[in-house]
């Protein structure tokens, strides 16, 4: 007598495309962002700026206003994408966009005194909220993570706004004003982007 099993994971090749599209966006970011600073003409032509292109609603991210700014935005872009990747890559490249996007709208509809914006820190701030729907999704254990990452987030942000200080970057030796608007709308985008369900599809399930 012979038995055989069959077992298909629906949408897993989905899942992997999705992966490998997202790791490769995440690298073409963190090399976008280090030849901006390699090249400072490029930063002073692709940050966002109030007036200035549509395209640099996008490319203002890539630009920042120094070495000190930059490595702290990349070491958390890396960390964040990676474990946003890893919980929920189907909504990686969804959240780039309405964060990249929605992050110097808000600026330019809601932040008069901001003339120019650079940074990555407003996109890090949405991988966070990514992460934690990511997280959330799984339930049990996995939720506690997620409130604490959460209860991080909103301490930093009431720190930030409290003191117009930053915790990472070294603000006393940068010519920069914190925009933690950025940071707060950038991570709504991520979140909204993780939680809201996908349109025109059934939940994936595994049939044996």
């Amino acid at each position: 007598m012979q038995l055989n099993i069959t077992i298909e994971i629906q949408g897993f090749g989905p899942v992997v495309r999705s992966c490998n599209a997202s790791m490769a966006t995440a690298a073409g970011v963190a090399l976008l962002a280090i030849l901006f600073q390699l090249i400072p003409s490029l930063g002073e032509i692709f940050q966002w700026q109030r007036g200035g292109s549509l395209l640099t609603y996008l490319t203002g991210h890539l630009t920042h206003w120094s070495w000190n700014h930059l490595i702290w935005d990349l070491a958390a872009f890396a960390t964040l994408s990676f474990a946003a990747i890893r919980l929920i890559p189907q909504r990686f490249l969804l959240c780039l966009l309405v964060a990249g996007i929605v992050i110097p709208l808000e600026i330019a509809l809601n932040q008069p005194q901001f003339e120019t914006y650079r940074g990555l820190s407003g996109i890090d701030s949405a991988l966070l909220g990514l992460m934690i729907a990511g997280l959330w999704k799984l339930r049990q254990t996995s939720r506690f993570i997620a409130a604490i990452a959460l209860i991080a987030f909103v301490s930093k942000t009431i720190y930030e706004l409290t003191t117009g200080d930053t915790i990472f970057v070294e603000q006393a030796q940068q010519a920069f004003t914190p925009a933690t608007s950025a940071h707060i709308s950038g991570f709504l985008a991520g979140l909204a982007s993780g939680l809201i369900p996908a349109l025109g599809r059934s939940p994936q399930t595994d049939a044996v």
